[in-house]
């Protein structure tokens, strides 16, 4: 599951409802290998709902990003 400390709901990095965890989708090349910068103001370095210590996830298939 998505990182949601508020129990939002799904959604895409620019929608103001959604999961802090929902960063969008990447694109790997040819050779399987991705390059992301993330900058995001719900996913926090410090404080109870920090994400430092958590996993980062990549799915095989593009996210609907909520709007399936």
């Amino acid at each position: 599951p998505h990182f949601n400390p508020n129990q939002l709901t799904h959604g895409a990095p620019e929608d103001e409802i959604r999961h802090a965890g929902d960063l969008g989708n990447i694109v790997a090349d040819a050779n399987g290998v991705a390059e992301a910068t993330i900058v995001d103001n719900q996913i926090p370095l410090t404080g109870p709902n920090s994400v430092v210590g958590r996993a980062l996830v990549v799915h095989e298939l593009e996210d609907d990003l909520g709007k399936g």
